[in-house]
């Protein structure tokens, strides 16, 4: 119960973080793979983790290396079990650093900030009885065991880690659907799945079972991949690219998000760009038209503006789409010109050189963008409704053009139509705001919330 309580805390921290991005291998594109400088690089560029591999040389060294022999790396047709440490250390990389060992790799962070995902590699007919044994006395000796996670495709070393290293996470590598049984889930506390298994549904049940989610690609990740990538509720990424999942790591853990079922429009006089996500903002080919409608499943708050989740992959920004049934009555108004009145007297003219502030957004704690006369007309480019408040996106109309110098966000109320021009609503009890004739300015009917004022 203990550690499943902390596997779930875990969890929730990480799902309340964006995600964690580990670097595979460490930072591959700066340095040759498994070397101390592709690690550095890695947690430079923003990695929380860096994965490494550990197999055991023919005198039972624990050597960081991917592959079954060395010659990639060091260009030695050498197999790492058939060959003793002290042979294997003489060979270099590219950048001239030896074929490592664990406690090399451990030496070095033992005082640096860090964290590792050490992947376990058991290969076929070759004999790996005390390997995790001696993983767990190697982090003993360099006071680390609380700064690793695990992972492996070998369901008996997850096992074995499970007895030597109780309270470490450990994840199970998946590149297939049927290696995820019930069963694994009493020795992983995690499942490492392929960018090509994910999906929003899996990771949802996963997440039910009280398992993390990682995923990782055969680190060909492409510009769009991650753009799919940022919108699942992932825990975690392994990527030969950390610095570009360290950018929408962050971007996720900046965002807020919220629960939101509802039937929304377009109450704007154009169409509305749908993005992949809501994050860096990459267009879709596809727009929502206005006067169109979605259904919105969630809400995302990014870079200070909110957009509503219309579909996989598929956002809207907020700013100016309605829910319905207000939002037949919100689009009767777009379009529409409409007089500035922005003082409550009942005298006939406004004072002259009276103005109306107009503000960036629907909100007046938004700041001012500008400023219009008392008297001018006005054109409706949207219209929002925002806590109980009626707001128009208007731009100034001059000799029956739109002035784009002059354009903002303002309260209904404080513009006038004429007599017998307002939109009636069929449920005016439904409206946060109904307008009503509140007095008259000339041919000009001023239409007055019925509840609210500012």
């Amino acid at each position: 119960m203990r550690n499943a309580i902390l596997y779930l805390l875990i969890g929730i921290y990480l799902g309340c973080t964006g995600f964690t991005v580990v670097g595979h291998r460490g930072d591959p594109s700066a340095a040759p793979e498994e070397t101390l400088e592709a690690d550095d690089a890695a947690f430079a560029a923003g990695a929380d983790l860096v994965e490494l591999d550990v197999q055991e040389s023919e005198d039972g060294v624990l050597v960081v290396q991917h592959d079954a022999t060395i010659q990639r790396m060091t260009g030695a047709p050498l197999a790492i079990a058939t060959t003793p440490f002290a042979t294997l250390h003489a060979y270099h990389t590219k950048n001239g650093e030896p074929v490592h060992s664990l406690d090399e790799v451990l030496s070095h962070y033992q005082h640096r900030a860090g964290r590792l995902l050490i992947e376990t590699k058991i290969e076929k007919g070759v004999p790996h009885p005390h390997l995790e044994q001696k993983i767990a006395a190697a982090l003993a000796r360099h006071h680390m065991t609380d700064r690793v996670m695990f992972h492996s495709f070998s369901k008996p070393s997850l096992k074995r880690l499970q007895k030597v290293l109780p309270r470490v996470p450990r994840l199970l590598i998946v590149g297939s659907l049927h290696r995820i049984t019930f069963a694994v889930f009493k020795y992983a506390t995690g499942i490492d799945v392929s960018v090509d298994l994910v999906t929003p549904e899996m990771v949802k049940s996963l997440h039910a079972m009280n398992q993390q989610v990682f995923v990782w690609d055969e680190m060909t990740e492409t510009t769009a991949k991650w753009r799919w990538l940022a919108n699942l509720n992932i825990d975690g990424v392994v990527t030969n690219y950390p610095a570009v999942a360290h950018r929408y790591a962050d971007l996720r853990h900046d965002a807020s998000h919220r629960a939101l079922s509802a039937r929304l429009v377009n109450t704007t006089d154009r169409p509305l760009p749908v993005y992949e996500n809501p994050y860096l903002l990459a267009a879709t080919s596809t727009t929502l038209a206005p006067g169109a409608s979605c259904t919105a499943t969630a809400a995302v708050e990014s870079g200070g503006r909110w957009y509503a989740r219309i579909g996989q992959n598929r956002f809207v920004p907020m700013a100016a789409l309605t829910k319905a049934p207000q939002a037949g009555w919100a689009q009767a108004l777009v379009g529409r010109h409409l007089t500035v009145a922005p003082t409550g007297q009942r005298l006939t003219p406004a004072p002259a050189g009276l103005r109306l502030a107009l503000h960036p957004a629907a909100r007046v704690a938004s700041g001012r963008s500008g400023s219009v006369v008392a008297g001018a007309v006005v054109r409706v480019r949207a219209v929002a409704l925002r806590r109980g408040q009626v707001w128009c996106r208007v731009t100034t109309v001059v000799d029956s053009a739109p002035r784009a110098d002059a354009t903002g966000w303002v309260r209904l109320h404080k513009l006038a139509a004429p007599l017998g021009t307002a939109p009636q609503p069929l449920n005016r009890a439904a409206l946060p705001e109904a307008p009503r004739p509140l007095w008259h300015v000339g041919a000009l009917s001023l239409l007055r919330p019925a509840a609210l004022a500012e």
